[in-house]
């Protein structure tokens, strides 16, 4: 008896699982209408979109990359400091003390005994 009852519960499932309607196809029908119905896009264009002359876009340029080599070199000052450069700092804004072993204690900032 079980096994009779076993075999009708799985051809139940089976034929339910067939016959299911599976909501992926409710909302890819759904979709693909408001999917056409925005398909049309609209772009405004800014104030700084376009330039008037190809002259404006030059000079527009030419200072974007003034201001990024600019840039560049005062990040390259900034990793000459001591701080970035020797390794004894490793992490620090001053070099840590060198204590006695006895007294060395876990650095909270580099994870280093010091």
């Amino acid at each position: 008896m079980s096994k009779v009852f076993f075999s009708i519960f799985f051809m139940i499932s089976i034929l339910h699982s067939i016959f299911a309607q599976n909501s992926r196809d409710i909302d890819n029908s759904v979709n693909t209408s408001t999917q056409n119905k925005k398909s049309v896009k609209i772009f405004k264009s800014g104030k700084n979109s376009s330039f008037k002359t190809q002259e404006e876009g030059k000079k527009v340029y030419e200072d974007r990359m003034k201001q990024t080599a600019k840039d560049i070199k005062k990040n390259m000052k900034i990793l000459k400091r001591p701080q970035y450069s020797d390794k004894s700092y490793f992490g620090h804004k001053r070099p840590p003390k060198k204590r006695p072993l006895s007294k060395r204690k876990l650095c909270k900032v580099c994870g280093i005994v010091h």
